[in-house]
């Protein structure tokens, strides 16, 4: 863009200007009223080239007066700037414009909220879910539509990382579903799903569970008595009765801990979404851990090596578990050798690992190691008495902790089991207090 001075603009204006002022003055004599004239002329003159501006402005689609060479260059730029700035608005008005259909199309039901939560947009599949009208609703906050403040907590921790499930209306039965993401510079897009029959299915499932385990705990604790007590009554008990009585017992301590763990994964899965905010000191709790597991196996080698001071925001008794299960399945699968639980920090988070030299795991068997009564060797399981339950437990504690669970293992060099927690939910052991 050029910037050329004022007289350099308007040199010809004021050149005629001047000349005519100097006419008047030879004419009359008088310099005052000769410089009277000059201004005159070229306020009269200014005055008309503002007009022509002022008529433009009132009407920018026509193209500018440039027909006067000395403001020719700064009415051009001008009509580029503009015409920049009207380009930047047509593809901004487009771009919406794509945007809004796009949404709008959607099958699924998809909102869009500023960085204040309120809403600025929804599809006709959205309007249809919540049953509202966009018309009425536009601007509010999304908190205001549903219930209960479990979406204005949600919001408030910024942690879109887990789908949230609320029941917006009177009905227990409705369940929907929210799932968010980043969206444009401070926007989010928000997925709603209604999962009311999913989330039934869950609830019922979860439920059978437990009435189920809690009708076979019963029954099975008579049988254990009659068991126990049957042996001590007839000491002559011969050698065949003796092992039926040993092979029933074995059998009825399966069922027990099978139905332990069922519960226990029950319990897991209803509170997995529950923030856990209570400090958990890792280092202590892994060495309680391998004081009781040594006390089990004693004639094994359990080696902890802690090499970070971090605790951990969590579920003391969750964690106990998970680890807890690790070491088991590693002293059961591994004849010899040691096992191994290391506690460190890496550049993500803090890190757990168990790790042994067993019998490892065939590469097309790790994806479906944590589905629920999944066995590599039936019938070796069948020996070591696992439930199938013990790596199921492991991933619900890890996602209720926001941990990456990874497992590396080759046939006959043993296996690593890793979970990864992310930083932001761990603190310096000093720091805690």
């Amino acid at each position: 863009m050029t910037s050329p001075g004022l007289f350099a603009l308007e040199r010809r204006r004021v050149v005629v200007s001047m000349a005519i002022g100097i006419a008047c003055w030879i004419a009359t004599g008088n310099a005052v009223g000769a410089a009277g004239v000059s201004l005159l002329v070229l306020t009269v003159l200014w005055g008309w080239q503002l007009s022509r501006l002022y008529r433009w402005f009132a009407h920018p689609d026509e193209l500018p007066p440039l027909g006067d060479a000395a403001i020719r260059s700064v009415l051009r730029d001008v009509y580029v700037l503009r015409s920049r700035g009207v380009h930047r608005n047509d593809s901004a008005l487009s771009s919406r414009g794509y945007r809004n259909e796009s949404i709008e199309s959607m099958r699924e039901a998809a909102m869009i909220i500023n960085s204040s939560n309120e809403l600025l947009w929804c599809n006709a599949a959205a309007e249809y879910v919540l049953n509202i009208q966009f018309a009425e609703e536009e601007g509010k906050p999304l908190p205001d539509l549903f219930r209960g403040k479990a979406l204005a907590k949600y919001l408030r921790e910024e942690n879109f990382q887990k789908p949230l499930r609320i029941r917006p209306g009177p009905d227990p039965e409705f369940c929907l579903q929210l799932e968010f993401s980043r969206f444009g510079a401070n926007d989010l897009l928000v997925f709603v799903k209604d999962v009311s029959q999913q989330d039934q299915l869950d609830r019922m499932r979860r439920d059978f569970v437990g009435n189920v385990s809690h009708e076979l705990r019963t029954p099975l604790t008579v049988i254990k008595g009659y068991i126990e007590t049957v042996p001590s009554l007839m000491p002559e008990l011969n050698a065949t009765l003796e092992k039926c009585f040993s092979s029933m017992a074995t059998q009825v301590a399966r069922m027990e801990n099978l139905i332990a763990d069922l519960l226990w994964l029950s319990q897991i899965e209803a509170v997995e979404g529950e923030r856990k905010e209570r400090l958990v000191d890792v280092a202590h709790l892994l060495s309680t851990i391998v004081a009781e597991l040594q006390a089990a196996w004693p004639h094994r080698s359990i080696e902890l090596q802690v090499k970070s001071v971090k605790k951990l925001y969590g579920d003391e008794r969750e964690l106990h578990s998970a680890v807890t299960n690790l070491g088991v399945n590693a002293l059961k699968y591994s004849e010899a050798g040691p096992v191994t639980i290391k506690w460190f920090d890496s550049a993500v988070g803090p890190v757990l690992t168990v790790e042994d030299e067993g019998l490892g795991i065939a590469a097309k068997h790790i994806p479906r190691l944590t589905e629920r009564f999944y066995r590599v060797d039936k019938s070796r399981s069948q020996q070591v008495g696992g439930t199938g339950l013990g790596l199921a437990i492991v991933k619900h504690v890890a996602v209720s902790h926001e941990a990456k669970l990874f497992v590396e293992s080759e046939p006959g060099k043993g296996s690593c089991f890793r979970l990864v927690f992310p930083a932001s939910r761990s603190v310096e052991s000093d720091a805690s207090g």
